[in-house]
């Protein structure tokens, strides 16, 4: 669970850095809301593991 809850940090982080460093460079922006994209869909994963 601990894994999860870091994870969680990490994506909410990457949103967080992806808006706003949209308006200064759209590539880091769009690549780092790629990540979290990747990133949430590892959270899902994982949580439907241990429900």
């Amino acid at each position: 669970m601990r894994f999860l809850f870091f994870l969680f940090v990490v994506i909410l982080l990457l949103l967080w850095a992806a808006f706003y460093s949209r308006p200064n460079n759209r590539k880091v922006s769009n690549a780092l809301y790629g990540t979290a994209a990747f990133l949430a869909v590892l959270f899902v994963a994982g949580y439907l593991r241990f429900v």
